[in-house]
């Protein structure tokens, strides 16, 4: 049986930013609606609320995902597929982030993934399929969370896709473009709702049908 990892965070998870007392149902979260299109396959759900590419949280501890990384990696031995989407969390406005150093921190994490010598027990190395985040709805500016997240934050995801696709590219990966799916529905304006992981679980699905 093929091993197929989710690393991702809240909405990974499945966060419901109009009803946060209660995670979304396992079969309506993206990881959900991929999984039930391949039953064969084991599918592994790492998502985490507030996790980064690389950035550290001074308040809720264990959310940089380069350092937790290899360990993960290593719990899940042997992998055939990494699912990796990140980048929304480093946007904070606190991490004072540019384009530039989101999509290097995706770079050394994409050759920390491919390097199994540094976590593997079996060196097999993943295929891994790079999906750049959604985007944020238009009413940022009037989320809960806003001050933690603003315009700028919106600009940097937007500016993630051009980026994330070139070191797809770069480093063999297979890509999704998850911007073509806007957070537009939740009151938050971050997370999704079912109905838009539904569509970003059918765009996964169609490519990791490539990889399988």
């Amino acid at each position: 049986m093929k091993n197929v990892l989710f690393y991702g965070d809240s909405n990974t998870w499945g966060y419901q930013g109009d009803d946060p007392m209660h995670r979304l149902d396992a079969d309506k979260r993206y990881t959900g609606v991929v999984a039930a299109q391949f039953p064969d396959v084991h599918f592994i759900e790492e998502g985490l609320c507030g996790r980064t590419i690389c950035s550290t949280d001074p308040i809720d501890y264990g959310r940089n995902g380069m350092a937790m990384l290899p360990a993960l990696l290593a719990t899940h031995d042997p992998l055939d597929v990494i699912v990796i989407m990140l980048g929304t969390n480093d946007s904070k406005t606190m991490y004072g982030h540019s384009p530039f150093t989101i999509s290097d921190a995706m770079d050394r994490t994409i050759k920390l993934m491919q390097s199994p010598l540094l976590w593997s027990n079996t060196m097999q190395k993943p295929q891994i399929l790079l999906v750049a985040p959604p985007k944020m709805g238009e009413n940022l500016a009037d989320s809960v969370y806003y001050g933690m997240f603003n315009e700028s934050s919106a600009a940097l995801i937007r500016a993630l896709p051009a980026r994330f696709r070139t070191l797809a590219e770069k480093y063999g990966c297979a890509f999704v473009d998850g911007s073509a799916v806007t957070a537009a529905k939740c009151s938050d304006q971050i997370h999704l709702t079912a109905e838009e992981h539904a569509v970003l679980g059918r765009l996964i699905a169609d490519k990791l049908r490539e990889l399988l």
